[in-house]
This record gives structure tokens, sequence and C-alpha cells, in this order.
């Protein structure tokens, strides 16, 4: 009877003994599993993450070979030859309507980047004095872009202007509305060129032909 009773309690003694060393070691403990946690995180980030990158590319690639996206993003546009557009010259300077208009169907080159041009001009010529064009005396020293297009009819005609402007280079400053029946059966826009015409915007840079 006597060593079951010593036989307890060394158990029970043993078993204080790991109890009190638990209770010691539980920092450590508890960091060694948040380091392995944040290791494991890390490579889990660096590593699988980084294939799963990799085959979403690879399956972007192949979505753009098998539907020709680049091909269709290179060409898109919203008509632009749909849009009847005049150019005007309003300056003294000879040819400036022929040059703007190569600019507009055949593109530019700005910071060694060649803009596209696809653009159909439906007339060119010189704002004269006594040719306005329906569109009354302007300042010679201004650059106008008329808009003919009745837009709360024609909303979607918006995207439109907007482009023309980021074609141009041009701000919505110089825009003007003048819708009557007369002027849009001719065209949709005209752009009646002045001697600030190369001023702050992307037509400056229509100095050769782009062929």
């Amino acid at each position: 009877m006597l060593n079951k009773k010593k036989r307890y309690r060394s158990n029970n003694l043993g078993n204080h003994k790991k109890l009190v060393n638990l209770k010691d070691n539980y920092l450590l403990i508890l960091l060694s599993i948040t380091t392995i946690v944040i290791l494991y995180s890390i490579i889990d980030y660096n590593f699988f993450n980084k294939n799963l990158e990799l085959d979403l590319q690879e399956y972007n690639i192949n979505q753009i070979r098998k539907f020709n996206l680049k091909e269709l993003y290179n060409n898109k546009n919203l008509n632009h030859n749909e849009v009847r557009i005049w150019i005007l010259n309003n300056t003294n300077q000879r040819g400036l309507a022929g040059k703007i208009r190569d600019c507009f169907e055949k593109g530019y080159s700005m910071q060694n980047k060649k803009i596209k041009g696809d653009y159909s001009i439906f007339k060119q010529g010189n704002f004269k004095s006594q040719n306005q064009f329906n569109l009354g005396r302007i300042d010679e020293n201004e650059t106008k872009i008329f808009i003919h297009v009745n837009i709360e009819e024609n909303p979607d005609f918006k995207a439109h202007i907007q482009e023309f402007l980021t074609f141009t280079g041009y701000s919505n400053n110089i825009l003007e509305y003048e819708y009557n029946w007369k002027l849009y059966e001719q065209r949709d826009i005209t752009i009646v060129l002045g001697n600030d015409w190369n001023k702050q915007n992307n037509l400056s840079y229509c100095k050769e032909p782009i062929n």
C-alpha cells in the first residue's frame, strides 16, 4: 500500500512538473507557431501565387490569340469615317487646310509615337470674309470648332466630340454648338483654323505627311 501511495505521489509530481514547464515555455511555443505561420504565408505568396499569376497571364495571352483581341483593339474606333468634317483655313498660311486634312486622314507622329488618323474630310477650303459658310464672322486669331449635330437628339455623338478633341489636342473651351438644319445637311463638325492653330495642341505635329 505504501508503494502505491509513493508511486501515485510520484506521478502527480511528474505531471505537475510538465504543467509548469508548459507554462514556462508557453511564450516560446506561441512564438514558434507564429513564426511558422508567417513563413508559410511568405512562401505561399511568393511561390504559389506567382505560379497562379503566370497561369492567368498565359490564359490571357491565349484568349487574345484566340479572339484576335489585339487586332481589334488596335483597329478600334467609333467609325470616324462616318463623321462629316469640314476644315477651313482662316489664316494667311497657304496650304494649311490641306496639311491638316492629311493629318486627319493619315495621322501624325508625336514624340516618336504614331497617332493613327482615320477620319474622312468632306471639305477643305479657305474661310474668306466674303464666304462665311453660314458661320458668321470669326476672329482670324482664334481657332474654333463648331458642332452641328443636335446633341439632345443624338447624345451618343458626345463620344465623337471627345475623340475629336483628343486627336486634335484642343480643349472644349473652343467648342461652339451651331445647330441648324442647313448646316447639319452638309457636315457634323467644322474646324476653322485661326492663327493660334498650332499653339498648345496636337496639330502642331502635323509637319510632314505620314505615308
